[in-house]
């Protein structure tokens, strides 16, 4: 299922929302970049743990960053590294131990912002399916 960020005013939580292209009207993301194409997902580890799932492009820069509820930075995993194109994987756990796929995040619910740099408008469309194989399964 998939949410536009301007419909929804209490966030989803462990659900990706996709947002339409980005302009000066958007206020709920703090000065958007209108080059970039975003995603979030309100993320809840309190009683279960969540896998996050993607796939980062190798034509253009895009990263997917983790931040506390107090929205301080925890980790960014982007595409500058050859290694980090394609397909992603991480586990989010209050109970995990720190690894390269599982993440403790400082508190039980944050955010997690994916963005995807969006070059001219047909770049537009292929971030958008980018946008579609985010997926977020609670265990």
């Amino acid at each position: 299922m998939v949410h536009t960020i301007a419909v929804h005013p209490v966030p989803l939580t462990n659900q990706w929302i996709n947002n339409d292209k980005t302009d000066a009207r958007m206020r709920r993301v703090v000065l958007p970049n209108p080059d970039f194409k975003y995603s979030a997902l309100f993320y809840d580890v309190t009683q279960h743990d969540i896998t996050i799932t993607g796939t980062l492009p190798d034509s253009t820069y895009a990263s997917v960053a983790f931040y506390d509820n107090r929205c301080q930075p925890c980790y960014v995993y982007n595409n500058l590294s050859p290694e980090r194109k394609g397909h992603f994987e991480f586990q989010i756990s209050k109970n995990a131990s720190p690894g390269p796929k599982q993440l403790q995040p400082k508190t039980n619910t944050g955010v997690i912002i994916c963005r995807y740099l969006v070059k001219n408008d047909s770049a537009f469309n292929v971030m958008r399916a980018y946008q579609q194989q985010l997926g977020c399964t609670v265990k």
